[in-house]
């Protein structure tokens, strides 16, 4: 279990985290925790296992590393990287599509008329598809099993990091993306959630780590609190989390 807070006494936290939480953290999570834990946030987003590779070579040290897969908080444990972790919350997997006048048609068609099934959709020819990489984010890696469950082939679509691929689909570069559904609700972006298993909803997790070598282990707890119980839950919540963990 994760340790209690401290009393608040300014400061920073650093806090490298799964991409798909960009636009959370970088905005209302990092507003609402200098107001009410006075601490001032510095983040790093990226896909989840290039965050744990640096951590693992010694190229990052932050104070609390946020994972979008368990497993690369299990590989800094058994590292003896980590003093505590949990896993507090979970999302699916989706098909957003770009708020453009070709995507909010292909949107249409597809959630409203529907003609086509997800995978007639993704067949269509000169359809433009946005993922990530699967070498490096979990994303990737389950986008390509998503693929595999729908009967299509793993390299459908262009590879975009992790950071950028929402900006991608919002500027029309791409008509369509696969992206964890706290994405699409954060960015307030049309989406369908996968059919069955394709979801992915049993695998996507979110799981919350203090270093041991935390710079500022303090500010490290008094973060993991704001999140799993106080007031950055709810801005969580709101972005689509599904919180798992009990306050």
């Amino acid at each position: 279990m994760l340790l209690g807070a401290a009393p608040a006494t300014g400061g920073s936290v650093s806090v490298v985290y799964a991409g798909s939480l960009v636009t959370p953290m970088e905005g209302p999570v990092a507003t609402a925790l200098a107001a009410h834990a006075g601490l001032h946030f510095v983040g790093e987003p990226r896909g989840s296992k290039a965050l744990a590779n640096l951590i693992l070579e010694g190229l990052r040290k932050p104070d609390v590393f946020i994972s979008a897969d368990r497993r690369d908080v299990a590989r800094l444990a058994a590292a003896g990287l980590v003093a505590s972790s949990v896993t507090f919350a979970d999302a699916s997997l989706v098909l957003g599509f770009a708020p453009t006048a070709r995507g909010h048609t292909l949107y249409r068609e597809t959630e409203v008329h529907n003609p086509a099934t997800i995978q007639e959709l993704l067949r269509t020819p000169g359809l433009r598809i946005a993922r990530t990489d699967p070498a490096i984010d979990p994303k990737g890696a389950r986008t390509i099993e998503a693929l595999k469950l729908l009967g299509l082939p793993s390299n459908l679509g262009t590879i975009f990091p992790e950071e950028d691929l929402l900006v991608r689909l919002e500027t029309g570069e791409a008509d369509v993306g696969f992206l964890y559904s706290t994405e699409a609700v954060a960015r307030h972006l049309a989406f369908i959630p996968l059919p069955g298993k394709a979801s992915l909803s049993d695998k996507i997790t979110y799981t919350l780590a203090i270093l041991k070598q935390a710079p500022h282990p303090e500010a490290a707890r008094r973060f993991a609190s704001f999140v799993l119980s106080g007031a950055g839950r709810p801005i969580l919540e709101h972005a689509g989390l599904r919180y798992t963990h009990s306050p």
